[in-house]
């Protein structure tokens, strides 16, 4: 017995029409959409923010210059990404869902953080392993960032870490509660949430 789709949905409702008319999301065929983070904001990021002269001043001014440098790092990568050079589609996207329903965290917040981490160390293992609108759970395998602050002697560097999280958290009007697990294991994991 075959299944009566105009049935099931006289039924369950059809859910195209449950959603206002102005609040469809709909994509014009045969228009390309890029949803990929550019590899071009990869180079202007690091162009504008060198891990070497990062790495420098750490070294030189020590561990309380990390939080001044994650701050450093955020901004750039923000004005970047949210420029109109560098903006993809999965942000516009992101961006309009939450005009709409008003509901900013994770996924505007969420966006900054993996930016982030795919600008500045695009090679390393990461994994979101919680994202709800009341918790975000971000774990990081094997850092290069902390194993280059390690050599130059830096044990902290969860500070940079902090600082951009912070920087994201404000320019998307979150106030977040921000905790950070460091086993010696080389995982790290950073827990955001609302207040």
């Amino acid at each position: 017995m075959a299944l009566d789709f105009k049935a099931l949905q006289k039924i369950k409702g059809n859910p195209s029409v449950e959603v206002a008319p102005n609040r469809r999301l709909k994509i014009n065929p045969g228009q390309d959409y890029v949803y990929d983070m550019p590899k071009e904001l990869i180079y202007k990021v690091n162009e504008d923010f060198s891990i070497e002269n990062m790495l420098n001043q750490v070294t030189n001014a020590g561990e309380e210059s990390l939080s001044s440098q994650g701050t450093k790092f955020m901004t750039i990568l923000i004005k970047e990404a949210d420029s109109e050079r560098f903006q993809d589609r999965t942000a516009a996207m992101i961006e309009k869902v939450a005009q709409q329903t008003g509901i900013r965290f994770p996924h505007v917040f969420e966006r900054y953080i993996e930016l982030g981490i795919l600008t500045l160390r695009p090679r390393d293992a990461w994994t979101v392993t919680e994202a709800t609108t009341r918790t975000l759970n971000v774990r990081s395998y094997d850092c290069s960032l902390s194993k280059l602050l390690a050599e130059k002697g830096v044990k902290n560097c969860g500070m940079f870490c902090l600082a951009a999280s912070k920087t994201a958290a404000e320019k998307t009007g979150i106030t977040l509660d921000i905790t950070c697990t460091n086993d010696n294991m080389g995982i790290c994991e950073f827990t955001y949430r609302p207040q």
